[in-house]
């Protein structure tokens, strides 16, 4: 079994343990990456809890390096207060594993997300997260770590969105040559049960 079949059928196992209410299947690809995070309410797993929670993967084949990353977080959300739009933002935490050809490493990053849409426009939207995972949070290999994505949207349906976007994933290792393990143009699905 290669590490993107053993990935794929991790996080399958995973969502399917999971209640399935109001959850959302992000997928995403390009030339050299697929990344798929599975979502929803806190509530769901922990009774009253606002927020949500996140277990997803990415997988890269890119030039500079093979790149599997592995995650779980828990982020606070709301309505972020904007007068003319409709806004929400979440911010938390992530415990993550992150493996290259090169390096391995975990630990505990911190971030964010937002979503945006505009009165009139619901169905368009912009959308970007960024996790940093600094030395101190980190074990193994990596001395730091940084994603984030930028995706504008368009809801097919009400519970399906198709979007474009920009995503980097960026690594320093502690002999200290950072490079970027993936980076480029995505294209994605997410997906609302």
């Amino acid at each position: 079994m290669t590490k993107f079949q053993g990935l794929v059928a991790a996080l399958l196992l995973s969502a399917s343990a999971l209640p399935a209410q109001a959850e959302t299947l992000d997928l995403n690809i390009n030339d050299d990456a697929v990344r798929g995070v599975f979502s929803g309410p806190l509530s769901h797993l922990f009774g009253d809890a606002d927020g949500e929670y996140q277990l997803g993967a990415l997988y890269s084949d890119d030039k500079n390096a093979e790149l599997l990353n592995l995650h779980t977080g828990v982020l606070l959300t709301g309505d972020a207060g904007a007068d003319d739009a409709k806004l929400t933002a979440g911010v938390g935490l992530r415990g993550q594993y992150t493996e290259t050809e090169f390096d391995e490493g975990g630990g505990l990053a911190i971030g964010g997300q937002f979503d945006l849409r505009f009165v009139g426009f619901e169905r368009l939207g912009l959308q970007g997260y960024a996790w940093y995972q600094p030395k101190v949070l980190g074990l193994g290999d990596i001395e730091d770590q940084l994603e984030f994505a930028l995706t504008a949207d368009y809801q097919i349906l009400r519970n399906a969105s198709a979007y474009v976007g920009y995503r980097r994933f960026r690594l320093d290792p502690d002999d200290g040559k950072a490079y970027t393990a993936d980076s480029g143009a995505i294209f994605g699905l997410r997906l609302t049960f």
